[in-house]
């Protein structure tokens, strides 16, 4: 079969960006391996690209001229648009398949005659949240159970047959790439002393919602009232060709709030690592924090750390709310430092690392070979269906509404992942402590009003139902 996969961000033989284009190489490779024919049409890198192979079976084509860096790729002029279309049409001619990593392709005519399959990396770019809306893929891959409820609960509530397609397939992790392994050439490399310093890591991307500023809080409570006063904390910076303006910014304020809390030498702004090094960087670290209020759809570094003997804490935001239970995973509220201080405190006194049978189950949750295997069957068999037609919902008295899966009632109140805020509705919580489906029965037995229903649902923290 001839595979066309496309990426809406840049590729490169030798260089691994992210989580996503971490995840699509292994998907590639493992399509190749199976005797596909694989093409791989990318985002032009900042100064350009040269097409590349990756072995007999994949050819990359990294021509397509969106704007870079992330965010707004389509932020490019009317010809260069035009240019995209062309490109993608051009290979989709003698495809058999269309593969879309992350839901970012914005024009479904393209794939009108190609079986297509889309896999929604995230449910955060404004692309992703567009493209469920828009989407006319034939399978729609969701790489965590929170991602498929969220898309179930926002484009599957206005195109009802996108729900019917949805297959939930975690993103495995390569044990052969993380692992428990030597930090040696770390410690050595930044000059650490394992006995004497506390190692936490903060491996993300430099973006406001990913909790830098939170780790910083917290670095800065471990210091003042747990006592902790030789902490080093491990921070990538990010790739040049994916710099921009915004990432600049970020690291101009970052730097301010450390010189204002006197943290300076604390915190360690490092080249970002290789793939073939992270398993050693993860078992330098005696921590790993992921306190970020990005709402993540699967969340890699949480999971590599731990696989990698490393403990994690994450904030309850987004799929670390529901993606391993309570005892694999330290979780706290977003916002909350005192508890994540707490919870850092107690794993960095006693030293507490991930093994036995806790990483056995961990290590089995996110099967590699699982996912791979799952995602070639869907691609293969995925057959040309109907354009979904709209059935947007009607909401009103009459409706029946749920908590949406972005929402969770905490003691802070009813927190919205997309707000990233808490709303105190005692009500709400009250009739959600009673039961978990609002019915027009269960507002009148528990004395709701409407309007407080309606208040509610205009916010985003309750959605309706189809009965």
């Amino acid at each position: 079969m001839k595979i066309v996969c496309f990426s809406i961000n840049p590729v490169f033989p030798d260089r691994i960006t992210g989580g996503a284009s971490k995840h699509l190489m292994r998907l590639i490779a493992h399509l190749a391996e199976k005797g596909h024919k694989v093409v791989l049409l990318a985002a032009e890198a900042v100064g350009g690209q040269e097409a590349f192979r990756l072995g007999e079976n994949i050819q990359v084509k990294p021509i397509l001229p969106f704007h870079l860096p992330f965010p707004q790729p389509y932020l490019v002029a009317p010809g260069d648009l035009a240019q995209i279309c062309e490109l993608i049409g051009e290979e989709l001619r003698t495809a058999d398949r269309f593969y879309i990593h992350d839901g970012e392709l914005l024009l479904p005519f393209l794939y009108s005659t190609v079986p297509t399959i889309s896999s929604f990396r995230d449910n955060f770019y404004p692309e992703s949240i567009l493209g469920s809306f828009i989407s006319q893929a034939d399978a729609i891959i969701a790489v965590s159970h929170f991602s498929a409820d969220t898309l179930k609960a926002s484009a599957g509530r206005v195109l009802p047959d996108i729900s019917s397609r949805i297959h939930t397939v975690l993103n495995g992790l390569d044990t052969e790439v993380f692992y428990t392994t030597d930090p040696a050439p770390f410690y050595t490399r930044f000059g650490l002393n394992p006995r004497d310093q506390s190692i936490i890591l903060h491996p993300h991307r430099p973006e406001p919602g990913k909790g830098l500023f939170e780790t910083i809080q917290v670095v800065d409570t471990l210091k003042n009232a747990y006592g902790f006063n030789n902490i080093k904390v491990l921070v990538p910076q990010w790739l040049d060709v994916m710099n921009g303006e915004a990432e600049s910014s970020f690291h101009s304020q970052i730097s301010a709030e450390l010189t204002n809390r006197g943290l300076s030498g604390n915190f360690i702004f490092h080249e970002w690592v290789s793939q073939s090094e992270m398993a050693a960087y993860y078992s330098a670290g005696q921590l790993t924090l992921c306190l970020g209020n990005m709402v993540e759809a699967f969340g890699n570094v949480a999971y590599e750390s731990l696989i990698c003997g490393t403990p994690s804490i994450a904030a309850r935001v987004g799929v670390h709310r529901s993606q391993l239970p309570d005892d694999l995973l330290t979780k706290v509220d977003y916002g909350d430092t005192a508890a994540a201080a707490a919870a850092a405190a107690g794993i960095l006194q006693t030293k507490t690392r991930v093994g036995g049978e806790r990483l056995e189950r961990i290590r089995e949750t996110f099967s590699l070979s699982r996912q791979l295997e799952t995602y070639e069957r869907i691609i293969c068999e995925a057959e040309k269906r109907n354009i979904p037609e709209a059935e947007p919902l009607q909401a009103g008295p009459s409706s029946t509404f749920l908590l949406a899966p972005w929402c969770y009632a905490s003691g802070k109140g009813i927190f919205h992942d997309y707000h990233a805020r808490y709303y105190q509705l005692p009500e709400l919580q009250h009739l959600l402590e009673k039961t978990n489906k609002i019915s027009p029965e269960a507002r009148k037995r528990f004395g709701v009003s409407n309007e407080s229903v309606l208040g509610w649902y205009k916010l985003g923290l309750i959605i309706p139902v189809r009965i």
